[in-house]
This record gives structure tokens, sequence and C-alpha cells, in this order.
């Protein structure tokens, strides 16, 4: 009850301000929109800083101040600074032009930089430049300082995934970003300090904007995208959208069918009474084929309300894993058994369901956003496990796996000007239910019928304003976790668990000539994912079982971090300090030493720090981009043998090349580098070289798009070593991943959605593992 009056004290005394306000919008040359530019209210006696504040991303501000007779003074890097004398009231539109700058004969002309550091990342921009030529938003992801495009996803360096949001709302079908097309998308901002309207466990978020779309009616695009490797991948859909006065309607149909192969050499060493050496050949093909469609609506009443409502859902028709396993098992050195399994896996997904509905308004002064989420889907999962022993009993050893998970979920973020800058405040709260069930008729491995029921409620409030030096922003949030856990029907006290937690953050942005720094601090929270809690244990062969751990806590971790930009040069660098770090472990099963148990536990405490340096530069058409970075962990893992500890660091290297040859025409050439090196108990024994490259051509006033590209060209594979103490295994991956691409894209009358929903519990979302 304290904590709510907390809030609700700051809520009444950020609403009590009476200053006179000033209000305008800030465009360039061509009319755009003018986010981030700096706006700086002055004394028009002695220039003396009165107030501040940056435009959103509608180029718009709002601010504050007593003076009824003021200077305004707009600036950004690379365009004339304006000032205008002023009174309160809407000052109307407001153009910057670029700076032009006469050296002899020669006249150049600014332009917006691409990267801009902001108190939370790093923004960029991504129309009017190369990157709006290079494809779709994957394409452009992958040219943001720091960020990888692995197999299963985006990551950022250091960082993990990321929460990815398209125009507000967050993104639930990692396919969508192959759908989006680069030269749709205005700027993509980089978030690796987020504040407090994000949940304490969010590490990164990336922020995708696409250009305001013109023009009214029914419009819709097409893609068909062929991939060819080892397996054939196909993607074939359709974007609509109809747009009349403040009603849009908009949808999408989408058939994907995914094949892939992978081969794995593991070989565990097991030290115990008995030194066991388990060899084992992995051969495993997947197939899934799936449709997916959206359908949604929004309603623009006019510029201060506007609401939506929007429906997902993808439907599995085939997913399916096949493989074989070969192992060879010495004792002492001595031969003790040859294993073949023959192993299926067939999933059978409901269609999950998802729905947002969201409203953003403005009364007076105070800008109001709700969002609220609802989520369920159900997994069932069969195996059947064939396997034959050339010296011992052969078994056959099937399971039947069912997951069900629900999520609602809520989320009111309320923000107005206070005393020159601009205070948001606001709660979320979420109530998940998670059932899991693994049952083994044969009882080699135990049955487990579990339950998670979670509820969470947070409050936060969060304070920006600018300096005359820069920007800072501080923010507070408090979250509240009641978690239950079942087994069998019965509650279970020891692994039900409560938390409040209150977590600062703060970031300091500076700015000296064209020198940009950014300071920031953040307290995070990294809670195990659903699936690491389940108690079940999931049956590998009868030498190597894997379960989750219903006893895992969270990790709690302080960071700081400095970010400082000149020109094109661009450095990151961050330390962090946790405390209850979940890492893999390996341990003995009961009564069989032979067998190891992979499963997640806490450790004490571990450091980290994470560094990138980025060069930027543009000549012309040409635009490459160099990052190199490195990660360095500082870990003692306790093991029967005594610590083990991380030595080498791990290092990246990319090389991004984009070119524009023509204006219908552009190539580029990715090249990425992981060095061999160590991160918690897991080492890189082989150093990863991965290069792709395309070429795309526009046709008939950019309406028509084909792409022609090659992914993993130098077929890099995956080789690494996990360290347990007395138990350690080495694995080599070889996925088909080696491909070309083929996509052609044709867009007809474009116009795309104005959503503006921001979804609630996406922190959740993440941590139940969505089947889309």
């Amino acid at each position: 009850m304290k904590r709510i009056q907390f809030f609700m004290i700051l809520l009444a005394v950020a609403m009590t301000g009476v200053a006179a306000n000033f209000t305008g919008r800030v465009v360039d040359e061509e009319g755009e929109p003018f986010a981030f530019a700096n706006v700086v209210l002055l004394s028009p006696i002695d220039s003396a800083f009165v107030s501040g504040t940056m435009t959103d991303d509608s180029g718009v501000f709002s601010l504050s101040a007593e003076p009824l007779s003021v200077v305004v003074k707009i600036s950004y890097i690379g365009y004339e600074t304006k000032c205008v004398a002023a009174t309160p009231g809407d000052l109307g539109t407001i153009q910057l032009r670029p700076a032009i700058t006469t050296l002899g004969e020669v006249t150049v002309t600014a332009a917006r930089p691409v990267f801009k550091l902001t108190t939370e990342g790093i923004k960029t921009d991504v129309e009017n430049t190369l990157l709006s030529k290079v494809g779709s938003a994957n394409d452009v992801l992958k040219n943001l300082p720091g960020v990888q495009k692995k197999a299963d996803g985006i990551e950022v360096f250091g960082k993990g995934t990321p929460l990815i949001y398209i125009n507000g709302r967050e993104l639930r079908n990692k396919s969508e970003l192959d759908q989006i097309k680069s030269e749709d998308i205005q700027r993509v901002e980089l978030i690796t300090n987020p504040g407090a309207k994000y949940k304490a466990d969010v590490e990164a978020v990336i922020l995708i904007k696409t250009k305001r779309p013109q023009g009214e009616g029914f419009s819709f695009g097409t893609q068909a995208s062929y991939y060819q490797g080892e397996n054939m991948d196909l993607a074939l859909g359709v974007n609509w959208n109809y747009r009349h006065g403040g009603l849009d309607v908009f949808g999408s149909e989408w058939y994907n069918e995914d094949r892939w192969g992978q081969n794995d050499y593991l070989r565990f060493d097991v030290q115990a009474d008995t030194t066991w050496i388990l060899d084992e050949q992995l051969k495993s093909k997947s197939l899934a084929r799936s449709i997916y469609s959206s359908l949604g609506v929004n309603y623009v009443l006019n510029d201060n309300h506007s609401m939506g409502m929007r429906y997902d859902t993808k439907w599995w028709f085939k997913n399916r894993d096949r493989g074989s396993m070969l192992a060879d098992v010495t004792a002492n050195g001595d031969f003790y058994d040859h294993l073949v399994n023959t192993v299926e896996h067939n999933t059978k997904s409901n269609m999950p369901h998802t729905l947002n509905a969201y409203y953003n308004g403005r009364v007076g002064k105070t800008s109001i956003d709700v969002n609220v989420d609802y989520m369920f889907y159900k997994d069932r999962k069969s195996q059947y496990n064939d396997e034959v022993s050339q010296e011992r009993d052969s078994r056959i050893v099937t399971a039947l796996s069912v997951v069900r998970n629900r999520l609602v979920a809520g989320k009111l973020v309320l923000s107005w000007p206070l005393l020159g800058g601009n205070l948001q405040a606001g709660s979320e709260v979420s109530d998940t239910h998670r059932n899991d069930d693994y049952s083994n008729p044969e009882n080699i491995v135990p049955s487990s019928f579990t339950e998670q029921r979670e509820h969470n409620y947070a409050f936060f409030v969060e304070y920006a304003r600018p300096l005359p030096f820069g920007q800072l922003r501080i923010g507070l949030r408090n979250e509240n976790v009641c978690s239950d856990y079942y087994s069998m029907g019965a509650r279970m006290a020891e692994q039900s668990r409560t938390y409040h937690h209150f977590f600062p953050s703060m970031g300091l942005s500076a700015q000296t000539g064209p020198v940009q720094i950014m300071l920031n601090y953040a307290m995070k929270i990294q809670r195990p994912y659903y699936w690491q809690l389940n108690g079940s244990v999931s049956y590998g062969n009868r030498f190597t079982w894997e379960s989750g751990n219903p006893a895992l806590k969270p990790s709690i971790n302080n960071q700081v971090g400095l970010m400082a930009r000149w020109q094109w040069v661009t450095l990151m660098v961050e330390y962090r300090h946790t405390t209850d770090t979940i890492i893999n472990v390996g341990r003995e099963v009961p009564g069989s030493e032979a067998t190891t148990l992979i499963t997640r536990d806490n450790i004490a405490n571990s450091d980290k720090m994470r560094l990138m340096l980025n060069f930027s530069p543009q000549f012309g058409i040409y635009q490459p981009q160099l990052s190199l970075g490195m990660v360095k962990d500082w870990i003692k893992i306790p093991t029967p043998v005594g610590y083990i500890s991380p030595e080498r660091p791990l290092f990246l290297v990319q090389f991004n090349n984009n070119i524009k040859l023509l204006p219908s025409l552009t190539a580029s050439a990715n090249l990425d580098i992981i060095s061999k090196g160590d991160q918690e108990n897991v080492s890189l024994t082989r150093a990863g070289v991965t290069l792709d490259v395309s070429v795309t051509k526009t046709f008939f006033n950019d309406r028509l798009s084909v792409k022609v590209a090659g992914h993993n060209l130098l077929d890099a594979q995956e080789r690494v070593r996990l360290r347990y103490g007395l138990r350690n295994m080495y694995q080599e991956s070889h996925r088909d991943s080696r491909e070309l691409e083929v996509t052609v894209k044709y867009k007809f009358n474009a116009a795309g959605s104005k959503w503006r929903g921001s979804g609630a519990g996406e922190s959740e979302k993440a941590r139940l593992g969505n089947s889309n």
C-alpha cells in the first residue's frame, strides 16, 4: 500500500504544473518530421537557459516555462541552428535547412548523420541513406553496430536476444522482418540501456519506425522468397490494407515451408569410479509447414485520440523432426557398448491466439497510452526413440509432452511536461499460467505434471529533461512477483517464490561540438525461462538426459556504460556485476554414474565487460561499416574438482559494405568473424567466419524489387566445449545454412498500417517461448 501511495504522490505532484506552454513542430527541408532535434528556451535578456527538450517521433515539441517572452533555439548536427522569438502558444511549423560549408570552390551540403546517440542507446536513420536499399528489415538490422543475425534470430553482441518493436507493436513472428522493405523504414533505434518503462529483465530493445504512409484506399504488397541450400525453403505472402478517413483495416497471410538438416558430433568425458567416454554421431532432418495470419483495425478519431485491435495466429500443419544417433561407449579405455538410436518427434500445435488492443490519447497536457494483451497456445509433442544396444538390452522409449500457456497483461503509461522536461509514470500487470505434462510409459525417466502460476505487477516513473549541455534521464521501477509452483497438483512451498524489487536507471548525454557522450546506469534482473523451471526429464539416450530446475533463482545485475561518438566513430563500453548467475551444469544421475543430467543452476557472482568500436564513414555511393567488439567474463564456477573460470575473451569483427551502383541497383557484402574464446563454462574452440552477399534491383519506381543473395558462403560451423568439472562435453555442429536466396516483392498503391499499439507483457511472452 505504501508503494502505491508513493507513486500516487508522484503523479499528483506532476499534474500541478502552472507554467506557460510552448509548442511547435520541426521539419527538414523536405517537410518531413524532424525527430530528436534539440529545442531550448533562452532568456531574451542574457540568453540564460530557461528550459529545453527534444522533438518526438512526429517532430513535435512541448515545454513549459514561466517567462512570457523567450527565444526558442532549435539545433541538430549538420543543420543550421534556428532561433525564434516567441510568446506562449503554438509556434507552428519550423523548418531546418542543411548547413552549407564552402571549401575553396567546392560547396559541401551536410545531411543528417546516420547514427545519433540518445540517453538509452543509438538511433540509426535509414530513410534517404544507403541502408534504405539493402533489402529487408532483417538486412537493416544486420548493419547496426553490434547486432548479429543468427540462425534462430537477431542477437545484440553481449546482450542476447532483444525485444523488437515495429511502430510500437511487439514483433511476434520473426519472418515479419523479411516482409518489411528497407525503403519503408524511417529509422531504427537500438536501446542498450532500457529505461524504467521496460521490464527489468529486458537487456536490449530494437525500435523500428516505418515511414508515414500516404494516400487512402486499398493497397497490397506481395512477396515470394526461395532459398536453396542442401534443402529448400519457401516463403509466400501478401499484406493488405484499406484506409479511409480515420479508419484503417489491415491484414496478412503468409505460407512458410522450412526444411533443414544438421549433423553433430558429441563427445562426453565422464570421470567417476569408472572413466566413461561417449562418442556420438547425430543426423537430423526437420520439416515445418505453417500459415501465419493477422487481422487488425485502427481508428483515429482526431489528432488526440486513436484506438485499435490486432489478432495474430499461426497454423502448423506439419512440424516433424527425424534423426539417427550412433554412439560408441568405452569404460576405462575398454569397449563397453555400441548404440544405434532412431528418433522421431512430431509436434501438434493448436492455433496460437494473440490479441492486442490499444488506446493512444491526449487530454490537456497529459498523454495516455493503454495496451491490453491476451495470448494462449498449446503444444503436444510426441517422441519415439528406438535404441538398439549391441551388448546390453535394447529399449524403446516413448514420451508425450503437453505444454499449455496462457497470458493476460495490461500496461498504462502517462506522460506530461514538467519543469522543462517530460515525466512518464505508469503501471504494468500480467497473469501467467503454464502447464507442463510429461509422461514416459516405460518409466525409464520419471513422468511429471507441473504447473506454474505467476502474477506480476509493477509501477514505474521516469523523468527526462534537457540540460544546457545535453539531456538527463532518471527512472525507478518497482516490480512485484508472486510465483506458485505445483507438482502433481500439490503446491511446492520451496519452489514457490515472492519477490519485491526496486530497479533504478539513469542516462546522461552531453554534446560538445561534434562529440556526443552518454553515460548510463541500470539495475537489471534475469528471470529463468519457464522451460528452465520445468522439472521434466528429457531422454536423449541412456547416457544423456536433460531437465530444468524448479529451484532456480533470478539473477540481479548492476551495469554501468559509456557511449561516445565523434563524426563517424562510435565507442561503447559496459561493465556489469551479477549475483546468482544462471549457468548450464552437468550432474550424475543417481544410481547411474555413466549418465549425465544436463540442467541449470545458480552460482554466486560474475562480472562481464563488453566493448564495441564502430567506424561508419560514407564515401559517396559507398558506405562501409567496421565494428570491433570484445566480451570478457570473470567468473568462478564451483565443480567437484575445484573452480573453473573463462580464460580468453571473445572477439567480434563485423565488416559491412553497401554500395549504390545505380539509382535502382545496390549491392552489399557483410563479413562476420567470431574468435575463439570463453564465456562462463562454454568455450568456442574454432573461429567462425560468415560471409553474406546480395544484389537488389528495383523496377517501376521501386514498386517491384528482385533480390539475389548468398548466405554463409564460407559454410561457417560451430565447435564448442562445455566444462562441468568431472563431466565435460565437446560438440561440433554442421547446419544447412549455406544457401542461395531469390526474393521478389511487388507493392500496389502502397499504404502501411497506422498501428500504434506497443503491447504489454512482452517479457513474459519471451519467457514462455512463443510457438510462433
